[in-house]
């Protein structure tokens, strides 16, 4: 399947992003037990996308801003097992969370700077975090912080995408300075 028209980004719309037909650089996708697909399409357009199993266009939502359901910059989405659509509202510094349907449920702005990147496994988010502090939060799906590891650029460089392997082991993109970032790392969990 492939969602989308390839070749083509809906690039000219008003001064809301209302960009008109998905996408314009996709930044994330997820799917639903239901097999419901998600996807962000982060870089100009402010929406996230909701198919079908069948790859149908079913609802989209958001707009540029900072309000709840507003975005700048979506940069990745993922659906918790309470059924939860997460959006990583990069520039916005924040997780914008929603029901399948685009409502507006809560937000978390105040613990983190979120770079983007999470996911979540054993009902426990993992997510990177970029600006000053950067570093790495786990997060119950709550809300709240279980612990984090920060760097100042010599430790961490960076962090761009996360995730985990069977063992618990975490695996860090890092982008940024060529002599402290562009690798990726493994952390090992002892």
């Amino acid at each position: 399947m492939e969602l989308g028209r390839r070749d083509f980004a809906s690039i000219t719309g008003d001064t809301l992003g209302n960009y008109g037909a998905p996408f314009n650089q996709p930044s994330g996708v997820a799917l639903t037990a239901e097999e419901k697909i998600f996807c962000s399409d982060g870089y100009a357009n402010y929406k996230v996308h909701r198919f079908s199993a069948e790859g149908e266009l079913e609802l989209s939502w958001g707009i540029p801003g900072t309000g709840p359901g507003e975005f700048a910059l979506l940069h990745n989405v993922v659906v918790d097992p309470r059924g939860r659509v997460l959006i990583a509202d990069r520039e916005n510094h924040r997780i914008q969370i929603f029901d399948q349907d685009g409502n507006f449920i809560d937000q978390w702005a105040d613990k983190f700077r979120q770079s983007g990147d999470f996911f979540i496994k054993d009902d426990v988010i993992f997510l990177v975090e970029q600006g000053l502090p950067i570093g790495i939060s786990i997060l119950d799906l709550d809300g709240n912080i279980i612990t984090r590891w920060q760097g100042d650029g010599n430790g961490i460089s960076a962090p761009h995408g996360i995730w985990g392997d069977s063992k618990g082991n975490l695996f860090v993109a890092e982008i940024g300075d060529p002599d402290t970032g562009q690798r990726m790392r493994k952390y090992v969990k002892i």
